[in-house]
């Protein structure tokens, strides 16, 4: 049996892969602590063999200029503090959420992993805090660094949200296929649980196995809520515009993905889920 502690029991996708584990009772011990007032550092870190890491920040609207101390504090510092500590006690395995945009807001089909480009203060520090870590490795101490795109599921935080907003109030939308990288929290639990079992390490960048467009995500989640969306592709020439120089259009309807062949860990069988079935499950 492994023993697994995951840091982060106020984070949605932390509280998700203890639950997930949960479901192997026979195959996993797993233990859940916060990382807010230092109680992290209250675990007994000795007892396990793999630390999931999941606490950051990053689901803040409005984010200003002045906050950019805490963003580095808790996407830098606090899991490079969490992954001394887990090295001194001899866990041998430690798994630290990282983020996509470390590559760069926007990620035009991405093709290699070895390129971060940040270009935000959020980015930026997730990016450091990588950094920090990997000065950590060793052959006893291992560390995979887990940079998944959009990730989505019932109950989850975020720019989702938004979207299906979006999708319950707009007449039509455009037929306008970009391309966008997104994991179901489903898919990324069952990743975790693989990437726990074979000890995978390095820099790692899970997704569904479909890519999407903004349309198909508005049109499927239309869908499930009965609203026949129309779409149309009248407007593609002036977005086609619009996304190059517009950044706030280019986030809504540019291309922000990962290489499907950059994601085929395992065969793809991490992907329990398919895109269709994720946006039912995640609006009933």
């Amino acid at each position: 049996m492994r023993k697994v502690l995951v840091i982060g029991d106020d984070s949605y996708i932390g509280c998700k892969i203890k639950a997930w584990l949960d479901a192997f009772p026979s195959e996993y011990d797993v233990d859940i602590i916060s990382s807010r007032e230092n109680k992290w550092k209250e675990a007994d870190y000795t007892k396990y063999g793999t630390v999931v890491n999941t606490a950051g920040i990053a689901h803040i609207n409005n984010i200003t200029e002045n906050m950019k101390p805490l963003f580095y504090a808790i996407n830098r510092d606090l899991p490079i503090n969490i992954g001394k500590i887990c090295k001194e006690n001899g866990v041998k395995h430690f798994i630290h959420f990282s983020s996509m945009n470390v590559y760069g807001d926007c990620c035009d089909d991405l093709k290699i992993r070895k390129f971060e480009k940040p270009t935000s203060f959020y980015g930026d520090s997730k990016y450091q805090g990588d950094l920090g870590l990997k000065k950590l490795e060793n052959e006893n101490f291992k560390i995979s660094y887990v940079r998944p795109p959009f990730v989505y599921g019932k109950g989850c935080k975020g720019n989702y949200n938004n979207v299906v907003k979006l999708a319950l109030k707009v007449p039509f939308f455009p037929c306008y296929h970009n391309k966008k990288s997104m994991i179901y929290i489903d898919n990324l639990c069952e990743f975790i649980r693989k990437v726990i079992d074979t000890e995978l390490d390095g820099v790692l960048t899970p997704q569904n196995k479909e890519l999407v467009s903004t349309c198909d995500i508005i049109y499927e989640i239309a869908k499930v809520h009965g609203r026949k969306l129309p779409t149309s592709s009248i407007f593609n020439p002036f977005i086609w515009i619009a996304v190059k120089l517009s950044k706030k259009i280019r986030r809504g309807l540019g291309n922000d993905n990962y290489t499907l062949a950059l994601s085929d860990y395992f065969n793809y069988s991490y992907c329990v889920v398919s895109f269709k079935n994720s946006i039912k499950n995640t609006e009933s």
